[in-house]
């Protein structure tokens, strides 16, 4: 779906949504665990003061989750970028598909409880 427009209302509503309900914090640095945390910021993470909303599963493998407040979490932009990069959002290294899935489920587990 790439960048939205600033008349897509539907989707900056949504956008909206999500950064109230996740108080447009990253989950992901908010679930760390301080050794976690740490190990994180060495590895150079310049983004983290940006927050995008993310999409858990891509909107281009279904469409239809392009609004859903159940498929989106705010993210900082290093975690985001490494996440759909499939790598270690701590360590910036390339994981493995079941590694990418297990970080996904721990933050939806954060989110969704």
């Amino acid at each position: 779906m790439g960048r939205r427009g600033e008349d897509d209302e539907k989707y900056w509503e949504f956008n909206k949504k999500i950064r109230e309900r996740d108080k447009n914090m990253c989950v992901l640095c908010r679930i760390l665990t301080p050794g976690e945390y740490a190990q994180f910021m060495k590895s150079n993470p310049l983004m983290i003061g940006k927050i995008d909303v993310a999409h858990i599963i891509p909107v281009g493998n279904d469409p239809a989750k392009y609004c859903d407040m159940d498929n989106a979490v705010c993210l900082c932009r290093c975690h985001h970028q490494r996440l759909d990069s499939y790598q270690d959002p701590v360590t910036g290294k390339n994981c493995k598909k079941s590694d990418h899935e297990k970080w996904w489920e721990r933050i939806k587990k954060f989110v969704f409880k």
